[in-house]
C-alpha cells in the first residue's frame, strides 16, 4: 500500500459463526471499502474457518489468520494490529456491523485532520439476536456538532462526562495506536477503551455526531457475565486505576474518577437482573461502611421501590456523570433526529438489510 491514505480493518473471532458473515459483508459494502480485513480467528471450535474461507475467495481483501490456541479477543487484534500496514486501522468485531458511510466519513474527516489520534461517531445499541434497536450511544455527546475535540478540552471533559470513545464506531490513525504501544493485555476488556481515552488525550480526535456502526447486546455474552462477576470486578477496580496512575498522559484525578464510574456502571447492570445481587452492590457499590449500611437499609425496602432508590444513592454518591451533559445530549439527537434522521434513517436502513442471528 502507497500513495493515498489507506485503511486497514482487524476483525477477531470465536465462534461467531452465523454472525461473522454479516459483519464482513457490511465492511466491503462500506462505499469507502477498506483496503485490507484482518480476520484474526482465535481457534474456534465452530463453522467459523469455513463461512471465513468461503468469503475470502469471493473478496480478495480479506485475510484469515489463525491462532492454533485460543488467546483472549484483546491478543487477537494485537496479532491483527501488528499484521496491519494501513494508515488507519479499524477494530472490528464479528457480532456486530458497520453502517453505510462509516468509512468514507471517517477517512475524510482524518485526512482533514492531520493531528489527530482518531475519528468516532455513534452507535445504535440493538438486542443482538432481534436487531431491536435499544438506545443510541454514546449517553454523553463530547460537543453538540461535528468536529474537533483537543487534548485540552478532553481533560476538562473527562471531569464530568466520559465513554464517548466507542471502539466500534472509531477509526484510530495507526501511528498513534503504535505511539501509544498498541492494546495492553493486562487491561482484558479495558484495553481498547483506555486506547481511545489515551490517544484524545495526546492528540485530540474528531466526533461526529451520528450513528456509524451497531452495537448488539447479547444477555448470555461473555462479556456480559464478566461484568457481573464480582471476583473479577474487583480486580479490574484495582488494576485498572493502578494502570492509569501510573501513565502520565491521564490527569493525576482520572484513576479515582474512573474507579466511580466502574461502581456505578456495573451496579446499574446488576440492579436490571433478578433476583438483586445485595452482596455485588455492597462489595462494589459501598465505599465505607456508613455507605455499606445506607445501602443495606435502602435494599431492604419492597423490590420496585428498592431498585430505583439504590441507583439514586449511587449516582448521588459517585456522581459517574453530569446529569446536565446527559440531559443536553439526550435534547441534541432528538432534535438531530426530526431535522436530518442522522440518529435512525440511515440506522434503519443498515439494520433493514442486516438479518437477525437465527442461532
Amino acid at each position: 500500500m502507497s500513495g493515498a491514505a489507506t485503511l486497514s480493518v482487524v476483525l477477531p473471532n470465536y465462534n461467531h459463526a452465523k454472525l461473522i458473515g454479516r459483519a464482513l459483508e457490511a465492511l466491503t459494502s462500506q462505499e469507502r471499502a477498506p483496503d485490507e480485513i484482518i480476520v484474526v480467528d482465535d481457534a474456534s471450535s465452530d463453522d467459523s474457518v469455513r463461512v471465513i474461507e468461503a468469503f475470502a475467495a469471493t473478496a480478495p481483501a480479506v485475510t484469515l489468520l489463525r491462532n492454533a490456541h485460543n488467546m483472549g479477543v484483546i491478543s487477537a487484534l494485537e496479532r491483527g494490529l501488528r499484521a496491519a500496514r494501513g494508515t488507519y486501522v479499524y477494530f472490528a468485531a464479528a457480532d456486530d456491523f458497520v453502517l453505510p458511510g462509516f468509512f468514507e466519513t471517517a477517512l475524510r474527516r482524518l485526512d482533514a485532520n492531520s493531528d489527530l489520534g482518531l475519528f468516532c461517531g455513534g452507535a445504535v445499541l440493538i438486542e443482538g439476536r432481534t436487531n431491536r434497536r435499544l438506545a443510541m450511544r454514546p449517553a454523553v455527546w463530547p460537543r453538540m456538532n461535528a468536529g474537533r475535540v483537543d487534548p485540552a478540552s478532553v481533560r476538562r471533559l473527562l471531569e464530568t462526562t466520559d465513554n464517548w470513545i466507542l471502539t466500534g464506531s472509531s477509526v484510530f490513525r495507526r501511528e498513534c495506536v503504535l505511539w501509544a504501544g498498541g492494546l495492553d493485555i493486562k487491561l482484558g476488556p479495558f484495553a481498547d477503551g483506555m486506547l481511545g481515552r489515551k490517544l484524545a488525550l495526546k492528540f485530540g480526535f474528531f466526533f461526529e455526531p451520528k450513528p456509524v456502526a451497531t452495537w448488539a447486546i447479547f444477555s448470555d455474552s461473555q462479556s456480559r457475565h464478566a461484568a457481573l462477576d464480582l471476583d473479577k470486578t474487583r480486580h479490574f477496580l484495582d488494576s485498572v486505576p493502578a494502570w492509569i496512575a501510573t501513565d502520565p498522559v491521564f490527569p493525576a484525578w482520572y484513576a479515582n474518577t474512573f474507579r466511580n464510574r466502574w461502581r456505578f456502571g456495573t451496579c446499574r447492570l446488576v440492579l436490571q437482573g433478578r433476583p438483586l445481587d445485595r452482596k455485588f452492590i455492597l462489595a462494589v457499590g459501598a465505599r465505607s461502611t456508613a455507605e455499606g449500611a445506607t445501602l443495606e437499609r435502602i435494599m431492604a425496602l419492597p423490590d420496585w421501590l428498592a431498585r430505583p432508590a439504590t441507583l439514586a444513592l449511587l449516582w448521588y454518591r459517585l456522581r459517574p456523570i453530569a446529569l446536565g451533559a446527559l440531559l443536553r445530549t439526550t435534547f441534541a439527537s432528538r432534535i438531530a433526529q426530526l431535522s436530518s434522521g442522522y440518529w435512525f434513517g440511515p440506522a434503519r436502513r443498515g439494520l433493514a438489510s442486516a438479518p437477525a442471528d437465527s442461532g
